[in-house]
């Protein structure tokens, strides 16, 4: 909880100060090497959804770990076997290497820190997670978050990735 709280207090820290652990808003154009996209409609499949205020959780591969807020979701990948869009100009740290999901949308971020380590719990596969109108799914396919509000979110695998 510490460690999440943390990760709240950078983020404050970074909206202050101008900066973003989280850039980009929008879909990266395809192009020949971006992956082939992962099925979004994973969420509202019958999962067991817990509804919680905050969470950081992790993969049951250990591979992606994620902090959920009733307003914001990011999740990191720690191992992937896919490359992100290029990195925006404005974009001074690690880019890429997760998503994250705010106001209705989703990106990929920027930031220079990691969540690997800070997960309180593991979101088993066919588990649901809710903070607000913010809902992750847990399938052996993919981890995906989406927004019910806007309806965008994203789905994280090693694999692909996809962006909606």
């Amino acid at each position: 909880m510490a460690r999440f709280r943390r990760f709240l207090a950078l983020a404050l820290l970074a909206a202050l100060s101008g900066c973003s652990l989280f850039e980009g808003s929008g879909t990266p154009s395809p192009t020949d090497s971006s992956p082939a996209p992962l099925p979004s409609a994973v969420a509202g499949l019958g999962s067991p959804v817990k509804e919680v205020s905050d969470a950081t959780f992790q993969s049951p591969s250990k591979n992606i770990v994620c902090a959920l807020t009733t307003v914001t979701v990011r999740c990191d990948i720690l191992d992937k076997s896919w490359s992100p869009p290029p990195q925006p100009e404005d974009c001074q740290q690690a880019w890429g290497n997760g998503m994250f999901l705010e106001s209705g949308k989703a990106g990929f971020t920027c930031a220079g820190d990691s969540l690997a380590g800070s997960a309180t719990q593991t979101l088993e596969y066919g588990q649901a997670l809710r903070a607000g109108s913010i809902r992750c799914d847990s399938t052996a396919r993919s981890l995906t978050c989406e927004d019910s509000k806007s309806g965008h979110g994203f789905a994280l695998a090693r694999a692909n990735y996809d962006l909606f």
